[in-house]
């Protein structure tokens, strides 16, 4: 029995991969498979006559109230629990929200409630931290009943498990406290068997190949208090007592369940120990409490998650975070330029890299839950206790304050300050001190104007300073002494009106002065030999970039700024990767394309009109708004041939995009040319033209009241990366797609089917004219969602796919939005689609939200 079971692992037993007690990693068995299902077949035979105890009466228990008010996710998972297709499910987040308790209520209903219960075999393990097969495989064991009968082998033990779980058919596995990841046929958990995953890492949840994720969140303020008054028994408190203590839970526990019970006991405790009632506690000191009383084991788990990280330069990136106040929205890119700036990434040679590099570390610190996602990605948080565990590790070298109004000294000892959303003079106690430790300063978003002059003459180590957003009226002259510099962050200044001599500053590599008064784009620029990223857009008049200064930046891979008379200039800054970029008009965006500059370049954001976003989340994207080809020197825009986002708004002369939208490849033909050509030479050129935007992947129109038609049905079928189209507030579009009429008439083909493999969202509102979005039919296989809004005359949604010779509605379709009067009146061309579809129907108006997918 040993000698097949070797046969069929490899010699010896593995953990991973790596072979236990002396065993070799011997895969070169022949017929695998087929001693596989032998030793399988003989294990499920042995184990029908070995002990074999049912699921475990488990007394009941009465459940913690707080287990309601994770009521959403239970329901959820129990939901996906149903679909056969979803086998594992990942519950994260960070450590004290709850996921204990959640697993416990899930639990709880699986094995009680009906109609679960004759339904679901439920097991529920606490996995822990270092686990190893065997330790696992006993608790699982143990969570079922299962006697291993002392058998010590972890194949033959894989074996047992894998015939006792696979007996039931509606088997849930919930495996708690995960900080790993494992094989299952090592521990013998059949493929079929429900796994709930719970652990602090969606990185762990995802190495087990779940398919859904529940990220379990800190609770709302309203939930915040009905933990908290249920925790301390249910008191009865006044309206001002209650005013009080609502107040006091929100600002000293920030929705943290662990948090708050903690100081739910210390309360509780402080009552009955004094005989005192809670006005009495009330009318004591302000908060009697430290942060050890009633935060100890919430900070201690929390810092387990920071060691758990296993990496130095995350630990550090992750420290670097805390030095933003509570509640502060952190650009991403903003704080992987402060880890450049602190050499915490890498200085490898492209800035697409490093930036790569830094959104990873970000990734793992979000999967960690030791940071927090916004709504849109764009930004992150971190949680205000996370944020004081952080700078509790981080110690006296932090200084951290917000909002306070008194003056602060600084320590000698320090590496980092951060005066965020301040209103503090920061004043050194003593000019004769060297804080020659300091290395980063942070001040954005405070009210001073003015900087002593000699402030920074003792910061000569500092590398990185942030004075965005600030009052300050000048900068003093000992800013040139701070040679260590990497990263000056000037923006949004709106009262600084020139920048000193700071050419000696050679280490230089990021500087942004958008959005300032500056009265012109300082000379001293071409000195900064290191400048990589160099940021001069929006400053409040439009400033001319000096001849001279961009060819000297040859190190600059970065640039936003307005192109007027430059353009020559900027055709020969090859270093560039990145470029933010306003043009005067059309003329100068189309001679710019005409360059090709713009093939060299690894993301670009060229825009007509308004002004440009640097930090913006865009790939290639070119933006039109406001503007006209009335008066241009050519009635149409050449665009880089590899454009991806395409956005244009309020604009005039555009009766139809594909008449004046040219790729740089090819211009369009003179009259002359369309005599001489032939019909078919002319189809040639459309389609032609059409294929050199097959990188498009998101185009948005919106406010063009010239426009009639978007787009002609050549150019349609070569958009095979379209993934978003929207189109809004047209009021003469009347037709999304058309047919092209050359000179011999209109195109063979006339309905033809068009096929956009990419399209994930169709959106359209307020177009009163339009009657038609295509004649033929558009096959979307990936079409996710349509929404139509005020646009009353379009009777009939053209999609449809093709399976094998026959014609279906859109397979993945999740939702059509509209009126309930377009739903009624819509036209089908197979009657019973609007039965079918019907329950994907959503009225909305127009006040609401648009969901991107």
């Amino acid at each position: 029995m040993i000698s097949m079971i070797y046969k069929m692992f490899g010699i010896g037993r593995h953990y991973r991969g790596v072979p236990c007690d002396g065993g070799t990693n011997n895969s070169g068995v022949e017929n695998q498979s087929e001693l596989r299902s032998s030793v399988m077949d003989e294990f499920q035979s042995e184990s029908r006559s070995s002990v074999y105890l049912q699921q475990p009466e488990i007394k009941r228990r009465k459940v913690e109230v707080s287990l309601s008010l994770n009521t959403k996710y239970v329901n959820r998972i129990i939901d996906w629990l149903k679909d056969d297709k979803i086998v594992s499910i990942g519950v994260y987040g960070m450590a004290g929200v709850g996921k204990t308790t959640l697993a416990k209520q899930l639990e709880f209903r699986l094995r009680y409630e009906t109609p679960f219960t004759d339904v679901y075999a439920v097991g529920m393990v606490s996995v822990g931290v270092d686990f190893n097969v065997y330790q696992l495989q006993q608790k699982i064991a143990g969570a079922f009943r299962l006697d291993l009968g002392g058998d010590r082998d972890e194949t033959r033990r894989a074996a047992k498990i894998h015939s006792f779980l696979s007996r039931n058919d509606k088997c849930v596995l919930i495996l708690d406290d995960l900080w790993d990841e494992f094989r299952y046929e090592d521990v013998g958990i059949p493929r079929k068997c429900k796994l709930i995953a719970i652990s602090r890492s969606r990185d762990v949840c995802r190495m087990l190949h779940c398919r859904k994720f529940v990220l379990v969140e800190p609770l709302s303020e309203e939930e915040s208090w009905e933990l908290f008054h249920q925790s301390i028994g249910g008191e009865y408190l006044d309206s001002k007592q209650e005013s009080h203590f609502r107040k006091l839970v929100c600002d000293k526990c920030s929705g943290l369940p662990l948090a708050i019970t903690g100081l739910a006991r210390c309360f509780r405790k402080m009552v009955d120990d004094n005989l005192s009632s809670w006005r009495e506690v009330l009318e004591g000191a302000k908060f009697p409490f430290t942060r050890q009383d009633y935060l100890e084991d919430a900070f201690s788990r929390l810092k387990f998650s920071y060691e758990k990280l296993n990496n130095i330069t995350l630990q550090r990136c992750f420290l670097y975070s805390a030095l933003y106040p509570k509640g502060f929205d952190i650009r991403r890119e903003e704080l992987i330029r402060l880890w450049m700036g602190e050499k915490l990434i890498d200085n490898v040679s492209s800035l697409q890299a490093r930036y790569d590099m830094g959104h990873s570390i970000l990734n793992k610190l979000l999967n960690s839950c030791l940071l927090e996602a916004s709504e849109d990605k764009r930004t992150i948080k971190i949680h205000d206790l996370v944020r004081h565990m952080a700078l509790s590790v981080a110690g006296d070298s932090f200084l951290v304050e917000a909002g306070k109004t008194s003056k602060l000294e600084f320590r000698k000892n320090l590496l980092a300050v951060s005066l965020i959303n301040s209103s503090i003079s920061p004043i050194l106690p003593d000019g004769s001190q060297n804080y020659s430790y300091l290395s980063t300063l942070l001040l954005q978003h405070s009210s001073f104007e003015l900087i002593p002059e000699s402030f920074f003459l003792q910061m000569r180590a500092l590398r990185v300073l942030n004075l965005s957003a600030t009052r300050l009226l000048k900068l003093p002259s000992s800013i040139g002494a701070l040679e260590e510099l990497q990263f000056l962050d000037l923006s949004l200044c709106q009262n600084l009106k020139q920048v000193p001599q700071v050419s000696n500053l050679l280490k230089l590599q990021f500087l942004d002065l958008s959005q300032t008064a500056i009265k012109q784009v300082p000379r001293f620029l071409e000195k900064l030999e290191g400048l990589t990223e160099l940021n001069l857009s929006s400053i409040l008049e439009p400033k001319e970039i000096p001849c001279g200064v961009l060819p000297a930046l040859f190190r600059l891979k970065r640039l936003a700024c307005q192109i007027a008379g430059a353009i020559s200039e900027l055709q020969n800054v090859k270093s560039l990767e990145i470029l933010d970029a306003r043009f005067l008009s059309l003329c100068d965006l189309s001679n710019y394309v005409r360059s090709q500059h713009s093939c060299q370049l690894d993301r670009y954001h060229l825009k007509v009109g308004g002004e440009v976003g640097s930090d913006q989340p865009y790939s290639r994207k070119v933006s039109l708004h406001g503007c006209s080809l009335t008066d241009q020197e050519e009635d149409y825009i050449v665009l880089p041939n590899n454009i991806q986002e395409l956005y244009v708004d309020n604009c005039r002369d555009f009766p139809c995009l594909s008449d004046v939208l040219y790729p740089v490849a090819y211009p369009p033909r003179t009259h002359d040319d369309a005599i001489i050509g032939s019909c078919n030479e002319e189809l040639s050129c459309l389609n032609q033209q059409a294929k050199h935007f097959s990188s498009l992947e998101v185009c948005i129109i919106s406010r063009c009241q010239d426009i009639k038609t978007l787009f002609t049905l050549s150019w349609m079928e070569s958009l095979q990366s379209l993934r978003l189209l929207q189109v809004e507030d047209c009021r003469q579009v009347k037709e999304l797609i058309a047919v092209e009429v050359v000179d011999c008439g209109p195109t063979e083909g006339e309905h033809a089917v068009i096929c956009l493999p990419q399209l994930r969202q169709l959106v359209l509102i307020l177009l009163p004219q339009m009657e038609s979005i295509y004649k033929g039919r558009l096959v979307c296989a990936l079409l996710l969602s349509c929404t139509v809004m005020d646009c009353p005359k379009l009777k009939r949604l053209p999609f449809s796919r093709i399976d094998a010779g026959e014609e279906s509605f859109v397979p993945c379709l999740e939702r059509i939005e509209g009126q309930e009067k377009w739903w009624d009146l819509l036209v089908w061309d197979q009657p019973e689609s609007k039965s079918l579809l019907k329950p994907l129907f959503r009225c909305r108006s127009l006040d609401d939200k648009i969901v991107y997918y």
